[in-house]
Parts: structure tokens; C-alpha cells; sequence
């Protein structure tokens, strides 16, 4: 899983809760709707109100982009439910939406499991608080409970006890959906799942909201045929060649492109930029091990974008060479000729010294700190 990292796929959240509801946890009640949507409204009569309406994306942030909205009848959330499928998130048509019974929650929380670049291994983040960005859940004193987990093991009991004692809730309450998640993360090849809000309800603790990512060893799994084929259909021309180069990339709305490697990178790089009032415009993950001719290709994918005029590229480098990512930089900048984009690099790890060298020779700045290198690209 860490030495051979090729692609990433992220998961629409009911493909997601198929996946949990398979092994028996316990979720929500739910419809699927789509176009024509005539022919998939009859599963909504057997949805109680008042309703959650959910835009199934390929992304984070359909929250803010008015894409989650409660019903109080079954024809308001046709009607909900008929708006979202005419429209588009970040330049892709929405062909799904999930209708779901809205839960009385007691209390919400916050809990994923990822892939670790550095070192190489497994998280577990936990936080009494859920609904909100864990980047925001990271900046509060206490917020966010962090366990690293050696890739060689496996999740531990006492581990389990920690997450349920920091939540403050009974061991035997969590602890079977935190085992069961811990499962699904490992037997599908997930790099990030992520549940937030972890909720806790008089039916007991349930998973309400969903987002993952799976390693590219999954999508020739045969339980995972349906989703594969699934995603590659939907698949555009830039999201062709990303598969083609065995790149994850994700179009966005804005004009900062930025790379790193791995997706739990990549991503807290694209918050850092939109925290610091960046607009991101293209997400790629490299993924692990990234070879110079590996890093040409990912630059110029991103130089071919005609809305991007800056890139951030963030390396933390465990199995990633920092010089082959600077040779990888600097090789497609002299084949593009550089459309005037601003590059800003941060290198930190094996081989970092040659890397800045290297781009130093070349005329490019490289940067230590993440948070210096978002300034210069936001500026």
C-alpha cells in the first residue's frame, strides 16, 4: 500500500455506506435518486420525514456550495432532489443524490483512519467535535486526538480504549464501530476514511457522513467491480490521462494548482491555501515514491490547465526523493517554457539539500515551512 501507490479514487458517500452497510454497521436509512428520476422515486416512500438531501460528489466542500439541505416532505425533497441533479459541482455534472431519514443526534464527533507518509504507517484522529474541517478541529486545544499505527501491526486494543475514553463514551459503545472501520480501511485499501459526524443517537452510535479514498490496488477487486466501472465512465478526458499516468487529480473552481504526495497531503495542502484565501483550482497526488519523470509528467498535466497561474508543490520526502521531484520540476518547465505560472516548492525530507539545489540552480525559491510556501503562492 505505501511502495506502490499509482492511483486514488474518491468514493461517493453511498457507495461508501454500501460498504459499511455490508459488514452490518449500522446507518441510516436511505434512497438513491437519479436521472430519469422517475424511475427511482418510489424508494422515498419508504423515508419518514423530515429528510437529508445529499449531492453525491467526487469532493470535499458541497456543504458550502449548498448541496446539503433538509426536506420536510418526501415531494420538497423531490423538488431538492431535481435541482441538484440539473446542476454541477466544480465543473462535473451531479448525477447523483442520496435522500436520507435526518437522525436526532445527541451528540456529534469526529473519527478517520489514513495513510501516514511520514512516517510510513496509519492514523486514527478522533475529536469530541464533529461536523466541522478537522484542520479546524486540529487548531483547538484538545480537539483532536491523534494514534499512530505501525503498518506492520495492527489496530490495538488499547488503542480502542484511548479513542473511547477521549470521547468519553462507554469502551463497548464504540468499540465495535471503530474495529468494524478499522476493517473496511484495511480489506478495501482505503487511504483516508473519514466519518464526520460520528454520531451518537438513541439507536446507538452511527456513521451519518461519509468520505473516502481507495488505493488504486482496490479497483480491480471484484467487490469492487460496480464502483470501478462506475468511476471510470464517468470519467473526463483530464481524468483519463490522470489514470493513464496513475495520478489522482481532481478539477477545482479556482486558479492554485496544487501537488504533493499522498492524498492526506495533498488535501490539508488544498485547505491551507483556501485557509490562507487562496482559491484552489486542481488537486494531484503523486502518490508515494515519485520518480523525476514521474514529477514531469504531474507538472505539466497541471501547466496544460489554462485556469491555473500558480502551483504549490509539497513534498514531504519518506520514500519520495526530494531531488527527483526538483529534476522532475525543473525538466517540465524547460519542455513547457513556462506559460508564466508561479511555481512555489516545499521540500523537506530524504535528499531535501540536493532537491533545493537543484532548484535553486534553476531559479526557483524553495521553501522549508508549509506555511511559508502558502504565503508566497497566495500572494
Amino acid at each position: 500500500m505505501f511502495f506502490n501507490h499509482k492511483l486514488s479514487m474518491i468514493l461517493y458517500e453511498f457507495e461508501i455506506k454500501e460498504i459499511l452497510e455490508s459488514i452490518g454497521l449500522p446507518v441510516e436509512k436511505s434512497c438513491l435518486l437519479y436521472d430519469p428520476i422517475e424511475g427511482t422515486e418510489r424508494c422515498l416512500e419508504d423515508l419518514s420525514p423530515p429528510l437529508i438531501v445529499k449531492a453525491q460528489v467526487r469532493g470535499w466542500g458541497r456543504g458550502k456550495a449548498g448541496l446539503v439541505k433538509t426536506a420536510n416532505s418526501i415531494d420538497e425533497a423531490l423538488k431538492i432532489s431535481r435541482e441538484f441533479l440539473s446542476r454541477d459541482f466544480r465543473g462535473e455534472k451531479i448525477r447523483y443524490v442520496m435522500v436520507s431519514e435526518k437522525k436526532a443526534v445527541q451528540r456529534e464527533m469526529y473519527l478517520s483512519f489514513m495513510v501516514s507518509s511520514l512516517p510510513p504507517g496509519y492514523l486514527l484522529l478522533a475529536s469530541k467535535y464533529g461536523g466541522v474541517d478537522v484542520e479546524d478541529l486540529a487548531r483547538k486545544p484538545g480537539g483532536l486526538l491523534r494514534i499512530f499505527i505501525d503498518p506492520f501491526e495492527d489496530l490495538r486494543d488499547y488503542m480502542v480504549r484511548r479513542v473511547a475514553s477521549y470521547l468519553e463514551l462507554p469502551y463497548n459503545h464504540v468499540a465495535d464501530m471503530i474495529y468494524s472501520l478499522w476493517k473496511v480501511f484495511r480489506d478495501y485499501n482505503f487511504t483516508l476514511l473519514e466519518i464526520n459526524p460520528l454520531a451518537l443517537t438513541d439507536q446507538g452510535i452511527l456513521a451519518l457522513d461519509r468520505k473516502g479514498i481507495i488505493d488504486d490496488d482496490s479497483l480491480g477487486d471484484k467487490k469492487l467491480a460496480g464502483i470501478a466501472q462506475r468511476y471510470y465512465s464517468e470519467l473526463d478526458a483530464l481524468g483519463r490521462t490522470a489514470v493513464e499516468r496513475g495520478f489522482a487529480a481532481v478539477k477545482l473552481d479556482g486558479n492554485i494548482a496544487v501537488i504533493g504526495n499522498g492524498a492526506g497531503l495533498t488535501m490539508a495542502t488544498l485547505d491551507a491555501v483556501n485557509d490562507a484565501g487562496g482559491k484552489p483550482g486542481f488537486f494531484l497526488d503523486l502518490g508515494g515514491g515519485a520518480e523525476m519523470e514521474r514529477v514531469k509528467e504531474a507538472v505539466k498535466l497541471v501547466l496544460g490547465q489554462s485556469h491555473i497561474d500558480r502551483v504549490l508543490i509539497n513534498i514531504l520526502g519518506g520514500i519520495t526523493r526530494c531531488d527527483e521531484v526538483a529534476r522532475g520540476v525543473v525538466e517540465a518547465l524547460r519542455e513547457t517554457g513556462n506559460r508564466n505560472v508561479k511555481i512555489v516548492v516545499r521540500l523537506s525530507g530524504f535528499m531535501e539539500e540536493e532537491g533545493r539545489r537543484i532548484l535553486l540552480d534553476a531559479g526557483i525559491k524553495p521553501y522549508d515551512s508549509l506555511e511559508d510556501a502558502v504565503v508566497e503562492v497566495v500572494k
